[in-house]
């Protein structure tokens, strides 16, 4: 007598359709291999996500030292002596100062203390 579960023998018992228990083994594999698979392409996609975002960091980094060195340079052209000199003469009305308009009242050096001070 055939029953939808298997088939049961003269005395009774029940015996497995043939086929099921190869069936249920395939179907189990093709599942872990289908997992090994969405694993493998989803470990890959990070990776290329990762590469992405590193050289984005690469990028941003380059740009941020090359602005770095135009404003050292600017700095550097802002506190040139000669261009402080021309700004106090021109825009402030500056002069050399003639003898006799500086006058040292002391001779002892009084420093101020630096600690907190960025150096410069």
């Amino acid at each position: 007598m055939n029953t939808a579960a298997g088939v049961r023998t003269e005395r009774g018992q029940r015996i497995a359709a043939p086929g099921l228990k190869e069936l249920t083994i395939v179907l189990l594999i093709a599942v872990l291999i289908g997992a090994g698979i969405f694993v493998t392409t989803w470990r890959g996609l990070v990776v290329i996500d990762l590469g992405y975002q590193i050289r984005g960091l690469e990028k941003d980094e380059a740009r941020e030292a090359r602005l770095n060195r135009e404003l050292e340079i600017e700095r550097a052209m802002l506190n040139r002596p000669e261009r402080i000199e021309r700004i106090a003469r021109e825009r402030m009305g500056m002069t050399e100062p003639v003898p006799g308009q500086i006058v040292m009242t002391s001779q002892k050096v009084i420093t101020a203390p630096t600690e907190g001070r960025p150096n410069r």
